[in-house]
């Protein structure tokens, strides 16, 4: 009888002391984080560097899922292959917000961020849910492709509060949502997709989602597969036609990806 009591208040102090501990709602739930840098004129190369230096040092966090660095470059024909050396985006997926947290903390990102108002003139960070369904794209053409020839795409959707008619009488945040969600499946039947993926906005400080910004990350095998085989798609052609009535903007930039090739920790 006195062992039980004496486990009765292990357990009960051990839950005291666990709820005594903050958490950010979501601490369980991997974390997906867009940096956007934009660079000061004169500073391309110098921005470059200490860019690059980051991402080795990141990979090894164990909190790390990913951490891709992009350079800016166009959306037509005539200037997709053109990189913008004064726009970077970096697309992050964390095992948590604390894994997160605790990289914001590292030396190395402090020096950069101690560095950035002289080098940048603003960086955007954003933290993202992605939202999941059970399908993923597969690559369906007879020749692996050029991995050269990525072509990434950043979509960001601002959704309005009430729609326009005639579906201003529905819910359109929700409306909205369900128009977006059905396109994943969809384009992961493409046969250039290497990966495209839905995120929904979340509140810095409490976790909190916002189904008014929504946010779509994709690869494609090459610039063309997603300008004309993918933008053409008639899926994809009804939901612009009707994006007007339910948001107020959409925002598409093009980037490629940086690879590098890291070298072993001393």
């Amino acid at each position: 009888m006195l062992r039980r009591k004496v486990l009765l208040l292990v357990m009960a102090l051990a839950f005291l002391f666990a709820a005594s501990i903050p958490a950010f709602a979501g601490d369980a739930k991997t974390l997906t984080v867009l940096a956007i840098v934009y660079v000061k004129p004169g500073f391309e190369a110098q921005v470059r560097q200490e860019l690059l230096k980051l991402v080795p040092l990141t990979h090894r966090e164990p909190g790390c899922i990913n951490y891709d660095m992009h350079v800016g470059v166009g959306t037509n024909p005539d200037d997709y292959m053109k990189e913008n050396p004064r726009l970077y985006m970096f697309y992050e997926n964390w095992r948590s917000r604390e894994d997160w947290d605790l990289h914001m903390k590292m030396p190395y990102l402090k020096a950069w961020f101690d560095m950035a108002p002289r080098v940048t003139e603003k960086i955007e960070l954003t933290i993202w849910e992605r939202v999941k369904l059970p399908t993923n794209p597969t690559f369906r053409g007879g020749k692996n492709p050029d991995p050269k020839e990525q072509y990434t795409l950043l979509a960001l959707v601002d959704v309005k509060e009430k729609c326009d008619p005639p579906l201003d009488k529905v819910n359109c945040p929700d409306r909205a949502w369900k128009e977006m969600m059905s396109l994943v499946p969809l384009t992961h039947t493409e046969e250039g997709c290497i990966n495209y993926e839905m995120h929904v906005n979340l509140d810095m400080n409490t976790m909190a989602k916002n189904p008014k910004k929504i946010m779509f990350y994709e690869n494609w095998y090459n610039f063309k597969v997603w300008k004309v085989d993918h933008m053409g798609a008639g899926y994809l052609v009804r939901w612009f036609d009707m994006a007007p009535k339910l948001t107020t903007s959409i925002n598409l930039t093009g980037w490629k990806m940086i690879h590098f090739k890291e070298t072993p920790a001393p």
